[in-house]
């Protein structure tokens, strides 16, 4: 494992607060980026789908494209790794969504009303 490899999670976070203070010491920037959309209204971002991309890319160089048609030769791996892809995260992640956004970002009621944010 590489530096960068093994403190991945450190370098992850890492980012995360330099971005947080970029965007409190830059406000104009932060609305400028904001700003960059594909298309009036479509809320994609090109700066998160540019970055994005850049984070996808390197893994896609290590893929050994020459292995792909063998791959139906082990249906069950395959057939794992889609039901965990298509139905567990979906569902889970929908579920996750629904409980932060009904009970924990949910506003008006007792909680948010007693605490100001």
């Amino acid at each position: 494992m590489t530096l960068f490899e093994r403190y991945l999670t450190l370098w992850f976070f890492l980012c995360m607060v330099v971005g947080v203070l970029l965007g409190l010491a830059l406000p104009n920037v932060t609305d400028l980026v904001r700003s960059l959309e594909f298309g009036h209204g479509s809320h994609i971002n090109l700066v998160i789908m540019l970055l994005i991309w850049l984070m996808i890319y390197p893994m896609m160089l290590k893929i050994d494209f020459a292995s792909i048609k063998d791959a139906g030769h082990a249906p069950k791996g395959l057939l794992v790794t889609l039901l965990v892809n298509w139905v567990v995260k979906s569902f889970s992640m929908a579920l996750l969504g629904y409980v932060f956004l009904r009970h924990f970002f949910a506003c008006g009621r007792s909680f948010c009303a007693s605490h100001s944010f």
